[in-house]
């Protein structure tokens, strides 16, 4: 009576098992993808569809899936491909085109750093900015044709832009910025006073070489608020002299916003107007003014 059981068991197993697969099969086989994929390969037999089936089933499973969420992909951001090699059924795996946009952004936003500014100065553009008057119009004039000469590897002077606080230099830079990491044109764009004050909590550790360095190094470097700093013989001499005497010589340019003109600068480098400071400040000067076309942007305060 047991052996009986155990027969009568294992039938119902097989029936249950063979109900399975023939429902999987039946909705693999109804699967769109699969349809339209046999449709243009009439060359498939019933062998070939059999001996294929696992990958067949694999397809429709992955792309009803990744419908829902694209995380549960066997490759994560991929999705399945159907092809025939060699009168067979093969499956491979392709980056969706959202995957790809994704990783495309980050790899962009990698080539923008900005160091101690808000956020959503990564959403600026050259589309949005207020050129309507001449002097807004000359600065994004400036600030395209630097681009341009960057995308096609010219060796262009950077700018300095200076006016009144809130007519969008700082805007403008942050839109330089974003054009350039479109091109894989690494950017660093650094509010002064914040990098002043990391560079005096770096000067403590072993890491203040590598952090001089990466500004040194970066093709293109924008400080903004430049002159909003605490200034001292240090900050003028062993930071920014040395930062910009590097990327003087190497002719990387460097581009820059400021509430002051170049003489207001020149003034505020000299910190105590005594000869020895007056002299460095004006060397220092020499290094922005000549690698630098001055632009004043004028207009009313936009940040009220």
């Amino acid at each position: 009576m047991e052996r009986i059981n155990q027969t009568l068991a294992q039938m119902m197993n097989r029936k249950e098992v063979r109900e399975a697969y023939e429902s999987i099969r039946r909705r693999t086989l109804e699967h769109p993808g699969i349809i339209a994929f046999l449709r243009a390969h009439p060359e498939l037999d019933e062998s070939a569809i059999e001996i294929g089936f696992t990958k067949l089933s694999e397809y429709a499973e992955q792309m009803d899936g990744k419908k829902l969420v694209e995380e549960h992909a066997v490759i994560p951001g991929h999705q399945p491909v159907l092809y025939v090699d060699l009168g067979q059924v093969a499956i491979r795996y392709e980056e969706t085109v959202k995957h790809r946009q994704a990783r495309r952004q980050k790899e962009m936003d990698r080539k923008f750093k900005s160091l101690f500014l808000p956020e959503e100065v990564r959403e600026a553009s050259f589309d949005s900015f207020d050129w309507s008057d001449d002097a807004r119009k000359i600065a994004l004039r400036e600030a395209m044709r630097f681009v341009s000469g960057m995308k096609t590897g010219q060796k262009v002077n950077g700018l300095y832009l200076h006016g009144s606080f809130g007519v969008g230099k700082t805007y403008l830079l942050a839109a330089i910025a974003n054009e350039l990491k479109v091109a894989d044109i690494e950017t660093i764009l650094v509010h002064a006073p914040g990098f002043v004050s990391e560079a005096k909590r770096k000067i403590r550790t072993d890491s203040f070489d590598s952090f001089l360095t990466s500004f040194q190094h970066v093709p293109v470097l924008l400080i903004d608020d430049i002159g909003a700093e605490a200034i001292s013989p240090w900050v003028r001499d062993e930071l920014f002299g040395i930062i910009l005497q590097y990327r003087m010589m190497h002719r990387l340019p460097t581009l820059y916003s400021s509430n002051f003109s170049g003489e207001e600068l020149e003034t505020h480098f000299s910190i105590d107007g005594s000869p020895q400071n007056k002299m460095k400040a004006q060397r220092l000067m020499q290094r922005i003014s000549t690698t630098t076309t001055q632009i004043e942007l004028k207009g009313e305060n936009r940040r009220r």
